[in-house]
């Protein structure tokens, strides 16, 4: 890493949330949602700075409480539930350059969503990232449908048409490519990639797997009811060791 340089760890985490109102700062396990990704990104090494993105006052305040540092306030126009992620990355980086003196060499992205992610995760992606010299790293896990063989989109007449055609047609699922759930454990994009290139996915980017059964994403009632039932049984196998 380059003298003056540093590796900023963002939370992001604004105040509204259509699916599950006060989804960030929801109890999970007696703790809110967010502590799970401050906790994890604090006990990164590679993580030089770790900051806290929020429109919300509140938020802020518990994220403080839990260790995190929220030393900018997201605007509002970049809190809305259409905000793509990137101009809010561009916002911290810029944020964190002005307050902190020094230059953002990368972001790493934490969502509060992926609260299962490990250190492990976090660091393994980190060190892809640096080994490879790459534009960006994104987190995925083993699909369990394949758009080769089992999912569909209807074409313009309204009929079925698998995602991905190939001739001849694949006649198992297993001789299909491998593909791969994209989920939100652990991204990284340089600053080349939130600056200039601006895009979700630039062309140099790798796959960081983790396991599945890690992965599960917080988008509904339905995942947090999947969630306590893999902590509650996680407390009970921790019980027996």
């Amino acid at each position: 890493m380059k003298k003056g340089s540093i590796l900023l760890g963002v939370i992001p985490a604004r105040g509204g949330s259509q699916g599950v109102p006060g989804k960030n700062i929801r109890l999970i396990n007696g703790k809110p949602l967010i502590c799970y990704a401050i906790e994890c990104g604090l006990v990164c090494p590679s993580i030089d700075k770790l900051v806290v993105s929020t429109d919300s006052r509140e938020i802020a305040d518990i994220a403080k409480k839990c260790g995190a540092v929220t030393p900018f306030l997201r605007p509002s126009h970049l809190a809305q539930n259409t905000t793509p992620m990137l101009p809010v990355l561009e916002h911290a980086l810029r944020e964190a350059e002005k307050i902190y003196s020094c230059t953002v060499e990368a972001i790493v992205l934490l969502d509060p969503t992926a609260p299962l992610r490990t250190r492990e995760d976090v660091e393994g992606a980190i060190a892809l990232y640096r080994k490879d010299g790459v534009d960006a790293v994104i987190s995925g896990n083993v699909a369990c449908r394949n758009p080769y063989f089992n999912m569909v989109a209807l074409d313009s007449g309204g009929y079925a048409r698998l995602v991905v055609e190939s001739n001849p047609p694949y006649g198992r699922r297993q001789d299909a490519p491998e593909v791969f759930d994209l989920n939100t454990i652990v991204w990284i994009f340089s600053r080349k990639t939130i600056l200039e290139e601006k895009a979700r996915i630039p062309k140099r980017s790798r796959l960081f797997i983790v396991p599945s059964e890690r992965a599960i994403d917080l988008d509904n009632e339905s995942d947090f009811q999947l969630l306590d039932a893999i902590l509650k049984n996680k407390k009970v196998s921790d019980q027996h060791v």
